[in-house]
């Protein structure tokens, strides 16, 4: 078998016995010399056949084709039969191993969360009656201050540190406020009661008398013979005949019906009767404070929480 090296070795022998010859000496200078022919070289051979089918590449090609298409169906049979674990199984196994790990612990957070907001829900619920246990406290000590200040007013006894407690603690309480500046002057003494006011009227009559018109003498016999000579006023209008019908409502009960009676009167602006005149007042205006106590506690008990 003749190779490439040995057709090169050739053709180099060749290119040397050509570079190598002189010309005959009968040849001109002139004339050319002719190119030697090639050498001739024996013919190639073809490289023998192995054997192999030309077509046996396809078919396998066609196999291999047919089996990966097929796979999915004879490959777990036969896993199975060998007891082989697939290539991609394992990493298989592993995600679904991950994916279950991860879903446990999402759960385990839903969990959680759900605990937390279960959490919430309780502390706003316990801050909630905390803060109504706290408002129904505050409610009760404003009751407190202000039923103490209600008996108070009821007697004739100081109540300067009862009237301080509730506008301390009381808050802002317009309907209440007006009564409370009406008798904040007796804070310091007291106010008189009803019974005690009907035992000083007699100075309401006496300064009456004095007012009455009439001369001395006509008014001794009117008081005693119930006659009189000379008409001097109407008797509806009579100052004496006022304090009469003030005293008559005032023996009643009925304070500020007399006290009507009595603002028709000038009684002078430093008499004893003006003094009794301004603590009548007072006492009315601590009534009313008593009456509406009364219902503003009413009121507040009703909104209190039964619970706390």
């Amino acid at each position: 078998m003749i190779t490439d090296a040995d057709i090169e070795q050739r053709a180099a022998a060749q290119d040397a016995k050509a570079a190598g010859s002189q010309p005959e000496p009968w040849q001109s200078a002139g004339q050319a010399i002719p190119p030697s022919p090639p050498p001739d070289l024996p013919p190639l051979k073809a490289p023998a056949s192995d054997g192999r089918n030309p077509s046996l590449p396809l078919i396998l090609s066609i196999a291999a084709l047919v089996a990966t298409v097929s796979a999915p169906y004879w490959s777990p049979p036969l896993y199975r039969l060998f007891r082989l674990q697939p290539a991609g199984l394992e990493w298989q196994a592993r995600q679904e191993v991950e994916t279950g790990r991860l879903a446990r612990s999402v759960a385990e957070l839903d969990r959680k969360v759900s605990d937390l907001s279960a959490t919430l829900i309780r502390t706003t619920e316990q801050g909630l009656s905390a803060n109504a246990v706290l408002a129904n406290a505050d409610a009760r000590i404003r009751m407190v201050a202000l039923l103490q200040l209600r008996a108070t007013l009821r007697r004739p006894v100081p109540f300067d540190a009862e009237l301080k407690a509730v506008r301390a603690l009381g808050g802002k309480m317009e309907e209440l406020e007006p009564l409370l500046a009406a008798v904040e002057a007796y804070a310091a003494n007291g106010i008189p009661v009803e019974s005690q006011l009907r035992q000083d009227f007699a100075a309401v009559t006496e300064a009456a008398g004095r007012t009455d018109p009439r001369p001395t003498p006509i008014k001794w016999l009117s008081n005693v013979t119930g006659w009189t000579p000379v008409a001097v006023e109407p008797e509806a209008i009579r100052p004496v005949t006022i304090a009469e019908q003030a005293q008559a409502l005032l023996a009643e009960g009925n304070l500020p019906a007399a006290m009507a009676q009595l603002s028709a009167i000038d009684l002078g602006s430093t008499s004893p009767a003006r003094a009794w005149m301004e603590d009548a007042r007072a006492r009315i205006a601590a009534n009313q404070a008593v009456d509406r106590i009364a219902e503003i506690v009413v009121t507040a008990a009703g909104r209190m929480s039964p619970k706390s």
